[in-house]
């Protein structure tokens, strides 16, 4: 496969919803063309000690920041058409189809 997005969520609970980061490499013909990286304000907008273990963040680093509507509307060009890939990809796949239903968004993406 030489043209793919490799996707990464973190969350800020046990929502999927809450979506507090993401990343994104987009691979066409073999080579790297696109990377994006974004803080996301999760909703719900609370964190679990469980959850700032893994990934070290905190509300206080998401606070004010832009939510998933407006980073989804930046990812969406660059990921749509392409097979998704990820580490747990059922965990990010979750995440992304969660987001989208929590803002009542009409993109689909999957």
């Amino acid at each position: 496969m030489k043209d793919f997005v490799a996707i990464d969520f973190e969350t800020a609970n046990r929502r999927r919803s809450s979506v507090c980061s993401v990343g994104i490499v987009v691979v066409r013909g073999g080579e790297i063309v696109d990377k994006y990286y974004s803080l996301i304000q999760p909703t719900p907008n609370y964190y679990t000690y469980w959850t700032t273990e893994v990934h070290g963040l905190t509300r206080r680093d998401t606070d004010g920041l832009q939510k998933f509507p407006e980073v989804g509307a930046q990812i969406e060009p660059k990921i749509q058409g392409l097979p998704l890939v990820a580490h747990n990809k059922p965990f990010d796949k979750s995440c992304l189809k969660a987001a989208f239903a929590e803002y009542g968004d009409g993109i689909s993406l999957l």
